[in-house]
């Protein structure tokens, strides 16, 4: 059969998100949620209540609990500052709501085995990889020197016991250190580039080395950022930053890699559902 996988970019509150999942939820395979499920952007807090985005969150955990296998719910930044007092130490408080800190903090520790921080699956035999930000490879050698360990002829992204550890770098020791890399896109104190969940895209292009960790041989799928009016994503031959105002859709029978759910009908000739 034909696999199709439904992303969801960042939500921060929104509710963008339950429309595209009713209408093809039982048509996909998966269903990848990409992080930042709070903390909404400036020119839109206002529109939306403190106990919205709380509900919306817990609805997105309940939809996950209700389909554990087709659901994937990973993290972002603005969701792990709420999630580890370590990581909020030392990289958190963009736009926080400290008021409802503890809330949105039980929230992510009563249901920490829900989330993840990376997850990879093949779509046409490429490795797919999603993330809230991207991996780099100058991360990666970070994380390998501090943490890992490990020889780095050998070390490759995919690899699913690479994206194993990634998720199990998810605690509150060097792991939460690692996660709170933030690079000098976003920080004039920042590294070449920033975690996981801290990465810009800018970073992808001017400090990366595609070939060093099987990088070329995955296709990375990463929200994190707004793009301007008129640009669903910005893309290369190895990954897709989405824009984090609609969702997506990845199918085996479609050409392109990624594609926004508007284009995807429009490519297909027909609306699903």
């Amino acid at each position: 059969m034909t696999k199709r996988i439904l992303v969801i970019p960042d939500v921060h509150g929104r509710v963008f998100w339950k429309a595209p999942v009713r209408k093809y939820a039982s048509q996909v395979d998966r269903i990848v949620f990409l992080g930042d499920y709070l903390d909404p952007y400036g020119d839109e807090d206002k529109k939306t209540k403190a106990d919205d985005i709380y509900q919306n969150l817990m609805e997105i955990i309940e939809l996950k609990r209700r389909n554990m296998d087709k659901v994937v719910l990973l993290k972002g930044n603005h969701d792990q500052h709420y999630y580890s007092k370590r990581f909020d130490e030392q990289a958190g408080g963009t736009r926080q709501d400290l008021h409802h800190w503890a809330k949105y903090h039980h929230a992510f520790a009563e249901n920490k085995e829900l989330f993840k921080i990376a997850h990879s699956e093949r779509v046409n035999a490429l490795p797919y990889l999603f993330s809230h930000a991207g991996l780099t490879s100058y991360w990666l050698k970070k994380v390998n020197k501090h943490v890992w360990n490990l020889d780095e002829r050998h070390l490759s992204v995919s690899d699913p016991s690479v994206i194993e550890r990634i998720n199990q770098l998810d605690d509150e020791g060097k792991g939460q250190d690692m996660l709170s890399v933030i690079g000098s896109s976003r920080s004039w104190f920042g590294e070449k580039t920033g975690s996981v969940m801290w990465a810009d895209v800018g970073e992808h292009d001017m400090h990366n080395e595609p070939h060093a960790y099987g990088l070329d041989q995955v296709f990375q799928v990463f929200g994190h950022t707004r793009l301007r009016p008129g640009y669903d994503k910005i893309e290369s031959d190895h990954f897709a930053m989405i824009d984090s105002r609609q969702c997506f859709m990845i199918d085996e029978a479609v050409e392109e890699k990624i594609l926004t759910i508007e284009k995807y009908e429009a490519r297909r000739g027909r609306a699903f559902g």
